[in-house]
Order: structure tokens, then C-alpha cells, then sequence
């Protein structure tokens, strides 16, 4: 094989540049995919083994804890006082299994209340839900002792909150079988009849793996504001999503203003005017561009506050209403491809300056709308000072606003916000993905080399 030299082309030189190649993109691919995927993993850790000393990329196997309590030999007892004796001990044994074993992966927790053989009490919680509880619900700052346990109507609001089951004639449910006592029951032995002083008689207990578990942990960060802003109605009732709305409200906004505005006056500039004062518009739009955010922050915002638009909507909504410049030349450069056959012919029919532009230009542009429509979506999902700035009430912040104020919050553990942190980055890799050729096609389009 030889080339336009006359030099023979070797087929092992090719293959050897193409492995070389190969293994290069894999490598910086990983290399690149490495901070996301460590992130993800210690998303799914317990906040302790996120500090182990060397770390660990691959998270340890969740534990399931089931814990047997009978009550056979407390004798005859009504159903509401055995109820409440099932709460107290089942909040015990909860709270105290989590608080004395951190480092053993219990991510969760059953509690079995048997008598007389028959399952009559039975509760279950995932370690996020308890520690949400200690943390920001029934007993936030607090120390996790038996008296603090249960003050009061701590316990019972505990148990409403994680939820349970209670029958005394019995419960379809039943706990595995008695395996051989090990370590771990010696341990939970000392731990309910000394420290704890449980009224039932610890049974035993049993271990299983479960990984399911570990995803599970989302549907708990998910939950995070609703616990640490429960004063706000809102937040307390739509959690996270009061954000994700704030978002999406934002960057649909965006979107549409974004394309609207500046396909319109990327159309004025092409077809409309003439050269000359078409390149003094666009020298304009691009110039503005070239203003540094932080020379103007001061007097936007004193001009938002003295015209009403601070700590509302239109504080996140109204910078949009100007046309960014990078869109427009992206829209001139587009508009000034289409022949101008298209146009003649159209207007020796009749044709309206918005009929070309709403019948021909914008049918034409959609490689370019994608490609705004994921950049706008991008930076505005990643945006932060701006609405940080203009916004003091909770249900107004947007997703990295609320990251970032749940992050200083003191009570708030590393992995909620890791987990957090994956749960926003996904939406973007998702949108990028699924883009990724019409973006090609855009770049082609625009007349953009990249």
C-alpha cells in the first residue's frame, strides 16, 4: 500500500497508531469519568467510611439488622400499653444500634416485637431515615441516651414518623429463624439489657446483605430540605423539587426568551438591514459580551431592588429579556446561509418579513435552537451567584443555591451532599447525551470550526 509520496504505507504502522489511539481515549476517558464515578461511591457510604484512611473507591456491601424482641414473659398486658412498650423499645433499639455501631454498615434496621410466638409489633427503618430524625426531626441536637430517647412524646413521634406495624391477635410477618448466637448478639445483649435497659427480652438477631439498600439512600437526601427547612410550608411539603421547580422554571424561561429574542434580531441583522449597520448591531451584541459580570453586579442589582424585582420571580426571570450575543451571531451566521432564492420567491407571493422568518428561517434552525437550547440549559442549571444574589426566601432558591446553603448547614452530613451533587450532575450528562449529534449538526451549521 503506498501513498500520493510513493512511500509504501505499512498495514503494522496502522494498527499500532490505532491501538495507541485506542488506548489513549480509554484511558483519558477513565481518567476523566474518575472524580464522577469516586462521588457516586461515596454517595452511597456511610457518612464515617467516607474518611477512611487509605479511601475506598468501591463502597462496602449494605447490612440488613433484624432484631427480635419478645414479650411473652411480661404477661397480660392491654393492647395500648403493649403498643407503647413496642415504641419505647423499638426506638431504643434503633437509635442505640445506630449510635454504638457506626462503622458496621447497618444501613437497615427491623425491629420484631414476638409474643407467645406470634409477631405482634414490627418496624422498619433505613439508616438515612433515623439519622434525618436525630439530625434535623424529633431529636435534632440532641444526644442519643435512653432518658433523651424517650422525654415525653419523643418516641412516639419517632414511631409515627418511621413507621410501624402493631396487632396483637399477631401480624402476618415473621422473623427468620434463630441463627447461632455470634459476637454481634453477645454485643446487642450487653447493649439492651445494661445501657439501654430494654422491657423486652432480646431474642436474637440477624445479619443479611443487601445493596439495594445503598440506592436507597437517594430517596433520603431527596428528603434532606424538608427536614432542615420544616418551617417553610412549601419546602416541608415538596422538599427538593420546590428547587428543581425554581430551576426549570428558570431555564424554560431562558429557553424560550433566549431563542425568541435572538433568532429576532439575528434576523433583523441579516436579512433586514444593510451591511454595514447589520455589522454595527452585531458589534454591539458581541460587545456587550465582553463586560465582566462582576462591573455591573452592583448597579443590576440596585436597579432590581428600586423597581420591585428582588426576592421574587422576576428577579431570576427579567436578565433574560436581553438577547445574548454568542446566540445571535450563532443565528446571523445560520440566516446568512439560506439562499436568498428562498426569500425572493417568497415574497413575490406576498410574503411578510414574519412569514420568512417564522416559515423559513426557523424551520432551518433547529441544528442551532439544540444547541442553544443545551448550552442555556447547562449554564443555567449550573448557575448560581446571580440567584444567590437576588434571593433570600427558601421556596425561591434554585438547585445550586440550595446545595450550597445545605452544605454550610453544620448538622449536615458529607455524603447527603455528595449524594445531592450526583442526583443534579445526572440531568446534564443525560441532556448532553441524548443531544450529542444534533449539537454536531449545529456546530456544522453555525459555520462554528471546533
Amino acid at each position: 500500500m503506498s501513498n500520493k509520496s510513493g512511500k509504501i504505507k505499512s498495514p503494522t504502522a496502522d494498527r499500532i497508531l490505532k491501538i495507541t489511539a485506542y488506548s489513549f481515549t480509554v484511558l483519558f476517558s477513565l481518567l476523566l469519568l474518575y472524580p464522577l464515578l469516586y462521588t457516586i461511591s461515596n454517595s452511597v457510604k456511610d457518612h464515617v467510611r467516607i474518611y477512611d484512611v487509605p479511601p475506598k473507591t468501591i463502597p462496602e456491601a449494605a447490612r440488613s439488622l433484624s432484631i427480635v424482641l419478645d414479650y411473652s414473659e411480661l404477661g397480660a398486658m392491654d393492647d395500648r400499653e403493649l403498643l407503647d412498650l413496642a415504641q419505647r423499645d423499638n426506638i431504643l433499639a434503633m437509635f442505640s444500634t445506630l449510635a454504638e455501631y457506626p462503622r458496621d454498615s447497618l444501613f437497615e434496621i427491623k425491629t420484631f416485637g414476638v409474643k407467645e410466638g406470634k409477631t405482634i409489633f414490627y418496624s422498619r427503618a433505613h439508616k438515612m431515615k433515623l439519622e434525618l430524625l436525630r439530625d434535623f426531626g424529633v431529636y435534632r441536637g440532641s444526644v442519643v441516651k435512653a432518658d433523651v430517647l424517650l422525654h415525653g412524646d419523643r418516641y412516639v413521634r419517632a414511631s409515627d414518623a418511621i413507621g410501624y406495624e402493631f396487632d396483637s391477635v399477631g401480624l402476618p410477618r415473621q422473623p427468620e429463624a434463630s441463627p447461632a448466637r455470634d459476637e454481634f448478639d453477645s454485643r446487642l445483649t450487653a447493649l439492651f439489657a445494661d445501657k439501654y435497659k430494654l422491657e423486652g427480652f432480646f431474642s436474637h438477631s440477624t445479619l443479611n446483605t443487601n445493596n439495594v439498600l445503598l440506592l436507597e439512600n437517594y430517596w433520603y437526601y431527596f428528603q434532606l430540605p424538608s427536614y432542615v427547612y420544616s418551617n417553610n410550608e412549601l419546602i416541608a411539603q415538596y422538599s427538593f423539587l420546590t428547587f428543581v421547580f425554581n430551576t426549570l422554571l428558570v431555564i424554560g424561561w431562558a429557553i424560550v426568551t433566549q431563542v425568541v429574542l435572538c433568532s429576532l434580531s439575528a434576523f433583523v441583522i441579516s436579512r433586514l438591514l444593510d451591511r454595514k449597520a447589520g455589522n454595527a448591531v452585531l458589534l454591539y451584541f458581541l460587545g456587550a459580551m465582553m463586560i465582566p459580570f462582576a462591573s455591573i453586579m452592583l448597579p443590576q442589582l440596585v436597579m432590581y431592588k428600586e423597581i420591585g424585582f428582588y426576592d421574587n420571580y422576576g428577579a431570576l426571570l427579567l436578565p433574560f429579556l436581553y438577547p445574548f450575543g454568542f446566540f445571535v451571531y450563532l443565528f446571523k451566521g445560520f440566516f446568512d446561509q439560506i439562499p436568498s432564492d428562498y426569500f425572493e420567491a417568497a415574497r413575490m407571493d406576498g410574503a411578510s418579513n414574519l412569514y420568512l422568518f417564522a416559515k423559513i428561517c426557523m424551520p432551518l434552525s433547529k441544528p442551532i435552537i439544540t444547541l442553544i437550547v443545551l448550552q442555556t440549559f447547562i449554564g443555567n442549571w449550573n448557575d448560581f451567584f446571580w440567584a444567590w444574589l437576588v434571593t433570600e426566601k427558601q421556596h425561591l432558591w434554585t438547585i445550586n443555591v440550595a446545595l450550597y446553603s445545605l452544605s454550610i448547614n453544620g448538622s449536615t452530613k458529607q455524603n447527603f451532599i455528595l449524594g445531592l451533587s450526583v442526583l443534579m450532575t445526572l440531568p446534564v450528562i443525560l441532556m448532553t447525551v441524548i443531544s450529542s449529534r444534533q449539537l454536531k449538526q449545529s456546530v456544522m451549521g453555525s459555520g462554528v470550526k471546533g
